[in-house]
């Protein structure tokens, strides 16, 4: 509404003045012309095109968009020429008028209706556009209103989906509660039933207790009878004299029970012999059992090294993958942003092309003076309208860069959650399992705790045990030593007794009646006696039950010890796996709440995405047609790139046509060198003619005048040769600035290929690395997704598919001088590419050689006659690849050198050309044999070698009177062309690491090599082929042979001429 203001009132000021000319009495010189000039308004108004235009904006963007569509003539004119026919139509209609007043009353009133017309249509507008703004802005508030809404839904399904999440945890916190108030309930039911045991025990004790106090009292009772009785025998062997004969006999009877007890002394050692045997075979397997536990102690240790290794593994695989991830995210940004790239340059060539044409368009009017002063209103609008554009389309391409790198992002996010959501359910798997083990491990813990429970009452009733039969032992020890002590006063007295018996009985002759009661006394002496020897067997048997006790109670208080081990062992591996599961937890807490958030960012992002489609499908309309310009522009570039292929064509005949003329213009020079000299011999004849004639002359004084003839004729003749000679050094001046011209042109174009073919091998070069690349990261990509199929057979086909490593190139011709050269060589499934170091294979973009695998022949290792200038340690180590020449890619200064090597090697003389071969006399001096079928004589020896031939080329030995008798030979297998086939000597590390290339490669070779690529052509072909690649296929086909090993004379690496480096012996 405020660009339209100004607009109408300027309109209505061109017809303010215009009426005041019309009215202005002054002006009617001009009367004609302005007529003119109205009749013209008035008939391009009555126009069709003209009469839908209803306003000036309108009318701009119709210029912008499409030309006008005039009605065109007959004879094909345009409508400018129909403008000129109503303006001469206006000028006789104004000749043939009756009157000039009539004629302004007219255009008077014509005035007016155009501008009631006009303010009417005005009002239209006007309302119009208000209406339109208010319709834009009820769609508006309604879009927001929706937008709104959907994102209220949005976040109440996502609090909905929270909720409901807390009240699963809740649940899942509940049910473990009950679990541990069931365990609670168990436990301790256990505990009360393992009271009442021990509650039953002790009353089993108290009455055993109580059993013994009673045997003890009546022991004690018995005792003090006997000590009773012990006392009424000392009062009647005090009075008793015991005989020296009863005396003897007791010695013997103490004698007898001292065999006996030796006896059983014996015994006792002998059982106390298998005791210790029995023991040592005992700890002999306890030494055994303590071995196996070591043993399988270090099973466990390597299978955790094991477990830790493949979990390093695994981690190693995941940062693998998720490095790519990133590289392929990296990628699609740059597609992305070059697509966005690509455009707006598109957009930039619309608006050149529609610039131009408006450019075009602008020339026409300018030829029409009269509306020069509105043109220029309308391009200054349109300059304007322009502009805006312009930022409009940088804010468009803004958006569709910022809505690229938005869906890059989001199928990012997109793959994170996948990621998660897969280790969302192996950690909840892990959960389960876990939890599984920790119910075993509560089972366990349980069964020990009670077995623990039994052991501790067992213990507890051993130890009472023990303190029983200690009591027991010392009162048993204190009775001993009583009796002991009464035994051995009784001794005594029974000693001293006896030597007065046998007094008195040798004095007085005791009566038989006391005889009698010493005897009786006796009887219940050894009866005392042997109460004794009864209560010290028994003494012994409660020692030897109380060793053993102790021992079981030492037994049990170890396998206590052991249980106690176990049973913390076991509760820090419980506290292990309830932090594990708390550490599960939290983190599955965490990851559903990071799932939750994602889920909001992924609604919000949809619906940002429903908003920016809805846009972008308005723009995209537009779009399609730019693109269908742009692809017949392209379609034009394409066939301006045709014709510039045309004319390098052309380019290269012309230069092989100038390259002609310099070999005609250099034989040219040498014949006029050779003119040259001719002449300067001629002159010097001649002088020496001239000499002899004056010298002649001289003599003949007699003949003056023929003298003086004959110089002047020589004199003239002379000028005349002058000329001629000064004539031809100028032209042969020119002759050799045009050749100087010619040479330089033909430099510089050569210079120009050479760039250009630099150029494109680098490109090329380039190409294939990333190929190579893009290869590896779908082999990777494959063997990801196969990690989850564990497939040994693809993994393997894909370890095989791209296998990489060092290995060395000779540095120069001579190895033992100049050593090796390390690269770093990747084998792919289409080419072998060579780096001069890692960093390089990381940056893809420089590689020293290419090899194109369909152009290898063969492979194989060398023997010591193949490489004798080499460390006859590294012949093991060394191997020879054969391919053609075409197949080969080297990098521009890599190329210079082999050139200059290439050179160098092929100035060597001393060959002879025999059936395409071409043989180089040698003599070997280290065991070799002649490659030919017939001959079975040795071809080396230490001292005195027989004379042999070598071919260059295919590396055939012979020995030299076969060439000399002409025997039967095959032709050479590279005789066709010496650039063809060339041959490489690689240098591994180890000659397992050459057994492992040598194979791989030829594995490789007999899939994608150049016999299995022949074979694939022959077969489409049926039977088609090249003649001039028959001899790289010979060689190639010959691959397990050792005469077709070693084709090739013109290797890139200066190692054609290694096996010409034995000592050379001259022809006689």
């Amino acid at each position: 509404m405020t660009t339209k203001k100004p607009m109408d009132e300027a309109r209505r000021a061109r017809l303010m003045s215009l009426e005041q000319k019309i009215r202005d009495p002054s002006s009617l010189g001009n009367i004609d012309c302005l007529l003119d000039t109205l009749t013209a308004l008035v008939a391009d108004c009555d126009h069709e095109n003209v009469k839908i235009i209803k306003n000036i904006e309108t009318f701009i963007k119709r210029c912008k968009n499409r030309p006008f569509t005039l009605p065109k003539h007959a004879d094909g004119e345009s409508a400018t020429e129909d403008t000129t026919d109503n303006k001469e139509a206006g000028a006789k209609a104004h000749r043939h008028r009756l009157s000039n007043n009539a004629e302004l009353l007219r255009l008077e009133n014509m005035l007016q209706r155009e501008k009631q017309a006009v303010e009417t249509l005005e009002k239209q507008e006007r309302t119009l556009r208000q209406q339109i703004e208010l319709i834009t802005k009820r769609e508006s508030d309604i879009q927001a209103l929706a937008n709104e809404y959907e994102r209220d839904l949005t976040m109440l399904k996502h609090s909905y989906r929270e909720v409901q999440r807390r009240a699963d945890g809740e649940q899942e916190n509940r049910k473990k509660l009950e679990c541990v108030l069931v365990e609670t309930t168990q436990r301790l039911q256990e505990e009360r039933n393992l009271r009442t045991r021990e509650m039953n025990n002790l009353q089993q004790y108290t009455d055993r207790i109580s059993a013994l106090e009673k045997q003890l009292a009546d022991v004690q009772e018995k005792y003090k009878a006997e000590v009773e009785t012990g006392q009424k025998c000392k009062k009647q062997i005090a009075e008793l004299r015991m005989l020296s004969s009863n005396a003897e006999q007791k010695a013997l009877d103490l004698q007898s029970m001292l065999l006996g007890l030796q006896t059983m002394r014996d015994m006792l050692q002998q059982e106390m012999t298998e005791l210790q045997n029995q023991l040592t075979q005992e700890r002999n397997t306890r030494i055994k059992r303590m071995e196996m536990q070591k043993e399988l102690e270090v099973k466990v240790q390597s299978m955790c090294a094991d477990m830790e290794r493949i979990s390093a593994r695994e981690q190693q695989v995941f940062a693998d993958n998720r490095t790519l991830v990133d590289r392929i995210s990296e990628l699609e940004k740059e597609y992305a942003s070059m697509e966005c790239e690509l455009k707006a340059v598109q957009s930039r060539y619309e608006q050149e092309v529609q610039a131009h044409q408006e450019s075009a368009k602008a020339r026409l009017l300018n030829n029409e003076e009269a509306n020069m002063q509105e043109v220029k209103a309308l391009q200054n609008k349109l300059t304007e309208e322009k502009l805006g554009r312009q930022k409009a389309e940088q804010n468009s391409q803004d958006k569709e860069r910022q809505l690229s790198m938005l869906s890059v992002d989001y199928r990012q996010i997109q793959q994170r959650l996948q990621k998660l959501e897969g280790e969302y359910r192996q950690e909840s798997e892990k959960v389960v399992a876990l939890h599984s083990q920790l119910e075993q491990e509560q089972s366990k813990k349980n069964s020990l705790l009670s077995e623990i429970s039994l052991q501790s009452s067992e213990v507890a009733h051993l130890k009472s045990k023990e303190m029983q039969s200690q009591k027991e032992l010392q009162q048993l020890r204190d009775t001993r030593k009583k009796l002991e002590e009464d035994v051995a006063n009784v001794k005594k007295q029974h000693n001293t007794d006896i030597l007065q018996v046998s007094y008195r009985y040798h004095q007085f002759r005791i009566p038989i009646q006391l005889i009698r009661v010493a005897l009786f006394i006796l009887f219940q002496m050894k009866e005392v006696q042997d109460q004794l020897e009864v209560e010290q067997y028994f003494s012994k048997l409660y020692k030897t039950q109380y060793n053993e006790l102790r021992e079981e109670m030492k037994d049990r208080m170890r396998q206590l010890q052991k249980l106690d081990e176990e049973r913390c062992n076991i509760m820090h591996q419980l506290q292990l796996a309830n932090a594990r599961a708390d550490t599960e937890a939290l983190a599955r807490s965490i990851a559903e709440e990071t799932v939750a958030d994602l889920e909001k960012e992924k609604t919000m992002k949809e619906l940002e995405l429903k908003d920016l489609l809805t846009k972008h499908r308005n723009e995209l309309m537009a779009k399609e047609a730019v693109v269908t310009s742009l692809k017949d522009v392209e379609a034009e570039l394409k066939k301006s790139l045709g014709n510039k292929e045309y004319e390098l064509e052309d380019m290269m005949q012309q230069s092989k046509k100038q390259q002609e003329e310099l070999y005609r213009l250099k034989y040219e020079l040498g014949e006029l060198d050779k003119c040259r000299a001719k002449l300067v011999n001629e002159t010097i004849l001649k002088q020496q003619a001239v000499n002899k004639l004056a010298e002649i002359m001289n003599r003949k004084d007699n003949n003056l005048t023929s003298k003086q003839k004959m110089k002047v004729n020589s004199t003239a003749e002379l000028r005349k040769k002058e000329k001629e000679n000064k004539r031809l050094q100028q032209e042969l001046s020119v002759e050799r600035a045009k050749y100087d011209e010619l040479c330089q042109k033909h430099n510089e174009t050569i210079s120009q290929l050479s760039r250009e073919i630099d150029l494109k091998t680098k490109l090329q070069m380039e190409i294939d690395c990333k190929e190579t690349e893009i290869e590896h990261l779908q082999i990777k990509l494959i063997e990801t997704a196969s990690l989850s199929s564990v497939d040994n057979d693809m993994m393997e086909e894909n370890q095989d598919s791209i296998f990489e490593g060092w290995l060395s190139v000779p540095n120069k011709q001579n190895i033992k001088r100049h050593g090796w050269k390390r690269q770093f060589v990747v084998v792919s499934p289409k080419r072998i590419i060579f780096y001069s170091s890692e960093l390089d294979k990381q940056n893809t973009s420089d590689p020293l050689l290419i090899i194109d695998l369909s152009k290898v022949f063969h492979v194989r290792p060398v023997t010591q006659g193949d490489v004798i200038r080499a460390d006859p340690k590294e012949i093991p180590r060394i191997f020879q690849l054969l391919y053609a020449g075409e197949g080969e890619a080297r990098r521009p200064d890599e190329q210079q050198q082999s050139d200059v090597a290439s050179s160098r090697s092929d100035e060597k003389p001393l060959t002879l050309q025999y059936k395409g071969h071409e043989f180089l006399q040698i003599s070997y001096h280290i065991p070799t044999t002649c490659d030919l079928p017939s001959c079975q004589k040795t071809l080396w020896h230490v001292f005195k070698s027989l004379p042999a031939y070598e071919c260059k080329r295919c590396r055939f030995k012979l020995h030299k009177e076969h060439v000399d008798n002409n025997n039967p030979l095959a032709p050479c297998k590279l005789h066709h062309d010496p650039n063809h086939a060339r041959e490489m000597l690689l240098l591994a590390a180890s000659n397992d690491d050459q057994h492992r290339w040598v194979n791989r490669l030829s594995k490789r070779i007999q899939k994608s090599g150049y016999k299995a690529n022949s074979n694939n052509n022959v077969g489409t072909l049926g039977g088609s082929g090249n003649s001039s690649s028959t001899g790289g296929s010979s060689g190639g086909g010959g691959g397990g042979s050792r005469g077709a090993g070693g084709l090739g004379n013109n290797g890139n690496n200066g190692n054609s001429n290694t096996n010409l480096d034995s000592t050379k012996v001259s022809p006689r």
